[in-house]
């Protein structure tokens, strides 16, 4: 009997930061529009978008995972499966440990993404802190338009490494036709089997494509975007 195989996107923004759709809109276009059987809300700083999506998405086919994206002296790390939210501005060290507090999964978000987007990769690119706090999963596919070369070199980062975390796509969509563009691909299909494979590193994750369209959509969304959320977005100096 083959098994089954499922995708999930796990990071994913609402209008409860600085995403341009909310929970209600993101449950209806992740059910009608792609094929996932798990996603993961990770608003940035914040839990309420997560918990209303997961609340939305109780009678329907599809799992949320409660997660946040927060922000650190380092850059941004993901919690998923941590439903209370985590005070932002600690060490990265410390983050993860209040993630596991929780009982969560500790993500490096866009690692190795470039020193002119300001804080949003993790220690800007700087192996260290990647070499030296308990992570569990490492995103190697992140759709956010111009940081193409960050994946690659955290894929890169990853072959060296791989016997310490697991590996994650996720979108980072912040515009509704972006969720799904990046996938964490898992044994089995619902949130625990993820869940279990993240654990036991049989995490797959794609690389995504270069897709004109959904950059040119970002590229025109991108006022709002920042004036949801101004420190967000790519260094003003």
């Amino acid at each position: 009997m083959l098994e089954t195989w499922s995708a999930a996107d796990i990071h994913i923004h609402t209008s409860i930061s600085d995403g341009l759709a909310s929970p209600a809109a993101v449950i209806e276009w992740v059910s009608e529009n792609t094929d996932l059987s798990v996603i993961a809300i990770t608003d940035h700083n914040a839990v309420e978008g997560a918990l209303e999506a997961a609340e939305l998405a109780k009678d329907l086919p599809l799992e949320v995972i409660v997660g946040q994206e927060v922000d650190t002296v380092s850059g941004h790390i993901i919690g998923l499966w941590a439903s209370e939210r985590i005070e932002p501005g600690g060490t990265a060290q410390q983050t993860v440990d209040a993630i596991h507090a929780q009982g969560g999964i500790a993500v490096v978000a866009h690692p190795f993404a470039p020193r002119w987007w300001a804080k949003h990769g993790l220690c800007r690119g700087d192996a260290n802190v990647y070499d030296c706090v308990n992570f569990d999963a490492f995103e190697i596919s992140n759709s956010t338009p111009l940081i193409f070369h960050a994946n690659w070199l955290a894929r890169r980062y990853m072959r060296d490494h791989g016997h310490r975390f697991a590996v994650t796509g996720g979108s980072d969509a912040h515009i509704l036709s972006a969720i799904g563009a990046s996938r964490t691909v898992f044994p089995g299909s619902t949130a625990a089997d993820l869940r279990r494979a993240i654990e036991e590193r049989t995490t797959k994750a794609d690389v995504g494509s270069f897709w004109l369209a959904r950059n040119l959509r970002y590229a025109r969304n991108l006022p709002g975007i920042m004036r949801r959320d101004p420190d967000q977005g790519p260094a003003r100096r």
